[in-house]
């Protein structure tokens, strides 16, 4: 498995798919919350108590969450006074829950990965998915549901820093945009899935125990993955020796051409072999950090996370609410999987294709006029009444996910190549925290001006934010200059 010759090119497409593969599980834990989050407030007993349609209610047209007590809604035969899967505790357990151990995590993944075997790593992040996955199936109290949902999330942290990483190490520049646009078809296919196993495994009530099979079945990909995990390696042992000492196990030595003159100023400096590394490490990320382009990134990154975030931790409740006979399990697994992973797949190839021609800049044009024209549809989900309301997201979706990929690629071409892990792991903790904990905003803002209108301001709203800072980020792209002389290169062969 680890002979040194080099891989054919069927070999780092089937490494592609089984990263892809992995981010498909990650991603249906992660959002598999949102979608049950009803049965468990019921049974467990956390969230907001409101009126909501009675389970196989006959009276299609009731309108439950009008009713704003006890008395009025009992009243009517199709409503029930009773957990709702809503409120702070359902927005903590969906957000900052997840969030402030996933962006942790990743920290410190995206650290190993410079100099550890980030293969071997993403197979032990797996690994601690699955089994966190698992046990959330297990939960009898509220915080055994946020421990195990942590534990997921330290877990999925790994995928994107470690696999990113790989990709581009793997992948001509060339073809970089696609390879990542394909990875992130786990976002689309994880959360579409997610609404099939959510909705439909959770309604067969196997042994009468409902949403938690949905947590079991969710588990079982993630098992077989693991396996199959330890037939790739990291590209970057077909360039490098491991270690067979103990302590270097999964740490990828440094040739003595490059270790010696390391070794000298470290001498020099009366210093140990690590000494300095951390302080090393800041000045190098805030370099990177400080650029005018790289902020505005960030913040457009940020707003844009935002809003993906408010709306799919969201979107079954909020269907659940206003149009409770809607069939989300059907129109929400595909048209999430169809617009997003033709949405993300068209950004990486035209960016691509761009960047060829133009240059960086490019892509991040492609980040902003996607972003402009997904806006209205995304008003248009809000608006509509289902079926349309399905069709305007999925028109929303194939703009609006162009996204992701695309601003991994441009992070991964903006640094050195020895700190893409690490910088795009930094760069995803920021996005996330900021992104992630944002639909505690939904709650608040909800209370003020209503559920729907804090979906609009938070969801299509930040769509057209990000867009405009988008645009500003090319203007700074121009100002700061080329990127870094290695990625330059790398960026102009044919």
């Amino acid at each position: 498995m680890w002979g040194r010759s080099r891989p054919g090119a069927w070999y780092r497409w089937y490494h592609l798919a089984l990263m892809t593969a992995t981010y498909i599980t990650g991603e249906l834990s992660h959002f598999l919350v949102g979608i049950v989050s009803r049965q468990m407030a019921q049974e467990l007993h956390y969230g907001d108590i409101g009126c909501v349609e009675r389970e196989n209610a006959t009276d299609a047209g009731a309108d439950c969450y009008t009713f704003t007590d006890n008395t009025s809604c009992t009243a009517v035969d199709a409503c029930e006074w009773t957990y709702t899967g809503l409120g702070i505790q359902y927005q903590v357990l969906a957000g900052p829950a997840f969030i402030g151990a996933f962006t942790l995590a990743g920290l410190v993944f995206g650290s190993l990965a410079d100099s550890y075997n980030r293969q071997r790593l993403l197979t032990f992040s797996t690994a601690l998915l699955t089994v966190s996955t698992f046990l959330m199936g297990f939960a009898t109290e509220y915080w055994h549901l946020v421990l195990f949902r942590m534990c997921t999330a330290a877990g999925e942290a790994g995928f994107a820093p470690l696999s990113s990483g790989m990709i581009s190490d793997q992948f001509p520049p060339q073809l970089r945009g696609m390879a990542m646009s394909i990875f992130t078809w786990g976002i689309y296919f994880g959360y579409g899935i997610s609404y099939a196993i959510g909705n439909y495994v959770s309604a067969a009530d196997i042994m009468g125990q409902s949403w938690r099979w949905a947590y079991y079945v969710a588990a079982i990909p993630g098992a077989v993955l693991c396996c199959l995990h330890l037939t790739v390696h990291d590209p970057r042992t077909r360039q490098a020796v491991l270690s067979d000492g103990e302590h270097d196990l999964y740490r990828i030595k440094t040739s003595e051409s490059e270790a010696a003159p390391v070794a000298a100023a470290e001498a020099a400096e009366g210093a140990g072999p690590r000494a300095g590394w951390w302080s090393r490490f800041v000045v190098d990320k805030l370099r990177v950090f400080l650029q005018p382009s790289i902020l505005l990134l960030l913040l457009g990154a940020s707003m844009r996370h935002t809003a993906g975030f408010c709306w799919s931790t969201n979107t079954q409740l909020y269907f659940q609410t206003y149009y409770p006979t809607a069939d989300l399990g059907l129109w929400l697994s595909w048209v999430s999987i169809v617009g997003g992973s033709i949405g993300v797949t068209v950004g990486g190839v035209v960016s691509d294709r761009l960047v060829k021609r133009i240059g960086l800049r490019a892509r991040i044009w492609v980040l902003s006029a996607s972003q402009l024209v997904a806006t209205p549809f995304a008003v248009g989900v809000l608006y509509f009444p289902p079926q349309w309301c399905f069709v305007s997201l999925l028109t929303a979706y194939l703009f609006a996910e162009m996204w992701f990929g695309v601003v991994l690629a441009i992070v991964v071409e903006l640094v050195e190549p020895d700190v893409k892990s690490s910088t795009v792991a930094i760069f995803l903790f920021i996005i996330n925290n900021v992104g992630g904990n944002m639909p505690l905003a939904v709650d608040g803002l909800g209370d003020v001006i209503g559920y729907r209108d804090a979906l609009y301001v938070l969801y299509p709203g930040m769509y057209f934010a990000s867009s405009v800072v988008f645009l500003l980020t090319a203007f700074a792209l121009r100002r700061d200059g080329q990127p870094p002389a290695a990625a330059q290169e790398e960026m102009t062969e044919s």
